[in-house]
This record gives C-alpha cells, sequence and structure tokens, in this order.
C-alpha cells in the first residue's frame, strides 16, 4: 500500500482531521489522488461512515484545489455525488486537467445508462448557487468540446434515456447555449461524430444519437446524416 494511504490511514484512526488537511498539500498530484480516491472507495465498502468519509474529502477540498488526475477519475455518477459537497469550493468543478477536461467532462464522457448524470447535475444548478457549475458546463476541452458535446460525440455508449434524463440534458444544452450566447464550436462536434461512427462496429449512429446532435447543434437530422454519410 501507498506511504500516503497508509498515513491517511493512521490519521484517520487517530481522529486527526486538522492533519489530514494541512498535510494533503505536501502530497504530489498523484498522492493527493490516491488518498481522495482511497476515501471514495473505503465509503463505497463502509456505507456505515460513508458522510464521515466524505466529509474528509470535503474538509480536504474546502483547503486544497482538486488535483488534476482526479479529474479523469469521476467517470459515475456515485463518485460525483460522493466529492459534490468539495467541488463546491476553490472553483473545483471548474479545474481543469492537462487534457482541458473538467469533471463534468470526464463524467459525461464516460456514464453508463444505468448511471446517468443529467438530473442530478441539472438539480445541482436549480438548488445550489454555485459559479463554478455554470463555468464548467461551458467549459471546453482541448478539442473544442463541451461537456454535453463530449456526451453526444464521445460516449461510445447507446443510450435511450428516460425522460427526466432527456429533459435534464435539454435544459443543460440550453444552459450552455446562453452561458456561450450560442458559440458553439460545430466543427468540433461533427470531427468527434464522425470518429465516434467510424469506430462503430456498424460504422455507423443511431437515430436517437442523430437526434441529439440535431438538437445540439439546433439543425436538422437529415443534415448530420449528411455530413456523415459525406465524410465516411
Amino acid at each position: 500500500m501507498d506511504a500516503c494511504i497508509n498515513q491517511l490511514n493512521a490519521q484517520m484512526q487517530q481522529h486527526q482531521l486538522p492533519a489530514i488537511v494541512d498535510s494533503f498539500v505536501r502530497l504530489t498530484d498523484a498522492q493527493q489522488t490516491l488518498q481522495l480516491l482511497h476515501l471514495y472507495e473505503s465509503a463505497q465498502r463502509m456505507s456505515v461512515k460513508y458522510a464521515y468519509l466524505q466529509n474528509i474529502a470535503s474538509k480536504i477540498l474546502s483547503q486544497h484545489v482538486l488535483p488534476k488526475e482526479l479529474i479523469a477519475n469521476i467517470q459515475s455518477l456515485d463518485k460525483l455525488s460522493f466529492f459534490t459537497p468539495g467541488l463546491k469550493f476553490n472553483n473545483n468543478f471548474a479545474q481543469q486537467n492537462t487534457q482541458q477536461q473538467n469533471v463534468l467532462h470526464s463524467l459525461f464522457s464516460n456514464c453508463s445508462g444505468s448511471n446517468l448524470p443529467f438530473n442530478y447535475v441539472r438539480s445541482l444548478m436549480l438548488f445550489e448557487s454555485n459559479e463554478s457549475l455554470l463555468q464548467a458546463v461551458q467549459q471546453v476541452d482541448q478539442n473544442g468540446l463541451t461537456a454535453v458535446a463530449s456526451y453526444i460525440a464521445k460516449n461510445p455508449t447507446e443510450h435511450n434515456l428516460p425522460k427526466h434524463e432527456f429533459s435534464a440534458l435539454l435544459a443543460l444544452m440550453e444552459v450552455e447555449f446562453k452561458q456561450t450566447q450560442g458559440n458553439i464550436n460545430t466543427a468540433a462536434f461533427l470531427k468527434a461524430l464522425l470518429t465516434l461512427c467510424q469506430a462503430s462496429p456498424t460504422k455507423s449512429l443511431s437515430d436517437y444519437k442523430i437526434l441529439l446532435s440535431g438538437a445540439y447543434l439546433r439543425c436538422k437530422t437529415e443534415q448530420i446524416d449528411r455530413y456523415l454519410a459525406q465524410h465516411k
């Protein structure tokens, strides 16, 4: 076991929360990520200690910026939910890694049909005052894609969204549109969508994926179909 995990476990056994928070800054980005993931994984194993372990993670992130390596590890709604109290501090929702991805990019690009995050994220926007979350929705990664664009054009799983998740995704599109004043990188989106199409075993995308693409770009689905057919 890594020395930083042994240190964290020893500090938790002695209920040394201030020491955990203070020593965090002296760790490397990779070690900080290991500690935070250890807290999450421990909480998953020991539900009775979930709130206690989440509180430790929140205290850490209230004092320190989210480590860059952790961003790519937040690929499920369960992880986002665990870290959400801490992400509300230090502009953590909008922190970006070396690929210029934030936690929403990572989550939306990798979420599964059984663990969709859109209604949860939309609820955070409705009931929490958090400027960094609004900022995160409009940020683009190194490929010019927002988090919503990444879900549609990069997530390989074909999801037929439940009504509440579909409505939430449309609401997030609207939020992004208003935040960016409609300034969508159409070329980057279509390039990513074409790459996704070419990587598909059938070399095609579902009608549902095309529908979401049309909704995002605010164009007719026939235009999406035509573009993909012309560039195959």
